[in-house]
């Protein structure tokens, strides 16, 4: 074994149980937790570009639970390649990240809803900005930019402030523990690839089984968890899935 395989962990990629999920999440969580308190920190010493960076990186930290839950629901080897490809990409776990801005839209149905989320989607952008807070860039006909010179307070508040509204609207839940994802693995069965909507729906569904199994307090979304059940509807859409079903109406569940 050489020296670049001794210092490099061989990252795990098989099929996930609900107990190894349940203490993915919870990690992950916390993380994006860490990272946003750190960024705000920052913020309170005008480290704008340090700050960006730690809350862009917060973001990709608080999406990674979709990602986990559509792992779960994995029934091959080619979907579980599949969900750990989504799982290692920066610009995968960063497509979320306007959701919010979205929501401020005020989309008066679900598929309003998503007819502007993917109009708007952008994770390159936020790829691009925590790029841009930690590396100095050469661009156009020779300029440099310095992280420094570049990121300013006001996209620093526009990512810490997008951070702090999906952490607060992804807390943890009994829905992440190892009951909950058994149910979610049950109920889910067969969604690792559909439309925005078909998931939406099979989402909507899985809250009041939860509630009967004693898991919620009541059988609708709790606003604690609602980015974090909306961004796992993202994941589990296959775009041509989406798209079908704008085009030709929404698959009676």
């Amino acid at each position: 074994m050489s020296a670049k395989q001794r210092s490099k962990p061989e990252p795990y990629r098989g099929p996930l149980t609900p107990q190894t999920a349940a203490i993915g999440i919870k990690a992950a969580k916390e993380n994006a937790k860490r990272l946003l308190d750190d960024a705000q920190l920052l913020l309170d010493e005008r480290r704008f570009p340090s700050a960006c960076a730690l809350a862009a990186l917060s973001i990709e930290e608080v999406c990674k639970p979709a990602l986990i839950r559509k792992l779960l629901i994995a029934e091959s080897p080619e979907q579980v390649r599949k969900g750990w490809q989504l799982f290692a990409s920066h610009h995968d776990k960063a497509a979320p990240w306007l959701v919010p801005s979205v929501i401020a839209s005020q989309p008066e149905t679900y598929e309003d809803f998503v007819e502007h989320f993917m109009r708007t989607r952008d994770p390159i952008l936020l790829d691009s900005l925590k790029q841009l807070s930690i590396y100095l860039g050469c661009y156009g006909a020779c300029h440099w930019a310095a992280p420094i010179e570049v990121i300013e307070r006001e996209q620093t508040d526009a990512v810490i402030s997008s951070a702090r509204i999906l952490i607060l609207s992804s807390q943890l839940s009994e829905l992440d523990s190892a009951a909950g994802l058994v149910l979610w693995q049950t109920h889910m069965k067969g969604c690792f690839s559909v439309g925005y909507v078909t998931a939406n729906n099979m989402i909507v569904q899985f809250f009041p089984k939860a509630h009967s199994e004693g898991l919620l307090k009541d059988s609708r979304i709790p606003p604690s968890v609602a980015f974090d059940f909306m961004s796992t509807a993202l994941v589990l859409s296959d775009g041509e899935a989406a798209e079908q079903e704008l085009m030709y109406g929404i698959p009676h569940l």
